[in-house]
């Protein structure tokens, strides 16, 4: 019995630590049931309680070796002789593990298999510890995650509200009107004054006015206040004038001038107004005579003459229809010369003249006329050719002019010298030409193997009297561009057209009324 006893060792009252005897359900000692407090309330000091009650006893801090190999019941703690199924002491199954707090997944807890290794008091403080870490290792993600979020959410939101002050949104959106002043300026707009209508023809009138700004000006019209036409002036400036043509002889005309920007948007408008045109005081339209035709390759210049002033443009086509035309100088004059420009070579035109005065009346030549243009065009010297082209030398300069650069102008070309007594009159000449025809007209004058010196005494000679030559004067020294033209007299003048084609040659002196009459055939 007492080797029984060793072999199973003490007992002892989990309430008070005393050795509670062997088949005993009630402590002798505290008077309650040793085994039948839950060990879950026990807590992880149990083993430390019942070695400090053991210490108490006497009978030593430590647990035997010997002692933590016996099997033990889960349940009351009972030393078993051998791995029962179920516990002889308590009753219970040894099958079912002892309950620890929070720790039946954590390794090494308090177990069965925790207590098999004797050590469920560490297994729960390591289950303790590892919830903890985990707990709180959980927090810090949460946090992290709550954190990148909001960090997100701020960029977003920062992005947007600057994209939203950049497009303005937020100016319009909390932005307060404010209310109109009394005292505020107006933005500042041309006003339209002044108004005249003058030049009142059968068929035309000229509408003036001012603005007290530089703007753009239009004039609507039309035979009621819908108006429906429109003549627009070219530039902005504050003094406007618009020239209304086509109009119906005898008939109320409405209109009103606007003011407007460089779009086109209207800026200010003049109340409606009106005029009425004259009847016609002449009923017979202008007759037409002396016409000539002379073509080119690739043109032809039409010339005419009318009883009365007129205006001038000319029908032409490949056919008697004659569909496309010349656009039409308005100019009420006698004497017309017309160019029709873009043929093709070797080809034969039908043209009509076309002449209206200043009533209205209308001329067409009935039937039309035709001409051929030129196969092609030889360079020479005789009417009718192409002037050859060349670049000469200025006088007194770095600079060259060459004839192509001329093209599309009316050029008068004259060749002289400083031994000629006929050229003493010549730079004169064409000075007078040059002052009569500013623009379209291009005046060159050529000094053929003329010493350097000479021609700066005549040119000397020539300012003293009348001031400064203001057309080209080129020097040919060799003679090369004379001999393209084959002069052999001086002085010696070639009259060429927009084309350079050469439309009359003249030797020797000649006044300039018929210079002038040459220029105006071209």
């Amino acid at each position: 019995m007492a080797e029984a006893e060793s072999q199973s060792g003490p007992k002892f009252c989990r309430q008070c630590g005393k050795v509670v005897p062997e088949g005993t359900a009630i402590c002798p000692a505290c008077g309650k049931r040793w085994y039948m407090d839950r060990v879950e309330e026990q807590g992880v000091s149990l083993w430390q309680r019942i070695i400090e009650k053991r210490s108490a006893s006497g009978m030593g801090d430590s647990v035997s070796g010997q002692e933590q190999r016996q099997y033990r019941c889960p349940n009351c703690m009972a030393v078993l002789p051998s791995a029962l199924p179920k516990c002889p002491h308590c009753g219970k199954s040894t099958q079912k593990p002892k309950i620890y707090p929070q720790a039946q997944d954590q390794p090494g807890g308090s177990g069965p298999e925790g207590e098999k290794r004797g050590e469920p008091a560490r297994g729960q403080a390591g289950a303790k510890i590892g919830r903890r870490s985990s707990a709180i290792g959980v927090k810090r993600l949460k946090k992290l995650d709550v954190i990148i979020i909001a960090a997100i959410v701020v960029i977003i939101v920062g992005l947007c509200g600057l994209l939203a002050y950049q497009s303005g949104l937020f100016r319009s959106l909390f932005t307060v009107p404010k209310a109109p002043s009394q005292s505020a300026t107006p933005t500042a707009m041309p006003a339209v004054a002044n108004i005249a209508v003058s030049e009142v023809t059968a068929t035309g009138a000229s509408i003036a006015w001012t603005t007290d700004l530089a703007a753009y000006g239009k004039v609507l019209y039309g035979k009621a206040d819908l108006y429906g036409l429109a003549s627009q002036a070219d530039n902005r400036t504050a003094s406007h004038r618009v020239l209304l043509s086509g109009l119906e002889p005898a008939t109320a005309y409405h209109f009103a001038v606007l003011a407007m920007d460089k779009d086109g948007k209207e800026l200010s408008r003049s109340m409606d107004q009106t005029f009425s045109t004259l009847a016609r005081s002449n009923t017979q339209p202008p007759v037409v005579s002396q016409f000539t035709v002379l073509p080119s390759d690739i043109s032809a210049v039409v010339t005419w003459a009318t009883d009365k002033p007129a205006t001038a443009q000319v029908l032409y086509g490949l056919d008697q229809s004659t569909s496309g035309s010349t656009s039409v100088d308005s100019r009420l004059i006698t004497q017309h010369s017309i160019r029709v420009s873009g043929l093709q070579p070797g080809q034969t035109y039908y043209y009509r003249i076309k002449s209206v005065d200043a009533d209205g009346n209308q001329a067409i030549m009935e039937p039309p006329d035709s001409f051929v243009t030129y196969v092609s065009v030889p360079l020479g010297s005789k009417i009718g050719d192409r002037a050859p082209d060349f670049t000469l030398p200025l006088v007194n300069s770095q600079e060259s002019i060459s004839l192509r650069t001329y093209k599309g102008q009316k050029i008068l070309l004259s060749f002289w010298a400083v031994y000629c007594p006929e050229c003493d009159r010549e730079l004169e000449l064409l000075q007078t030409v040059r002052n009569r025809n500013p623009q379209g007209v291009a005046v060159i004058g050529v000094f053929l193997e003329s010493k350097p010196e000479e021609i700066n005494k005549a040119i000397s000679a020539y300012k003293s009297r009348l001031g400064d030559p203001t057309f080209a004067i080129c020097l040919d020294a060799y003679k090369t561009t004379a001999h393209l033209y084959n002069v052999e007299k001086v002085p010696c003048t070639f009259f060429i057209d927009g084309e350079n084609i050469i439309r009359a040659v003249e030797f020797g002196n000649f006044n300039i009324d018929q210079v002038q009459q040459i220029l105006n055939d071209l």
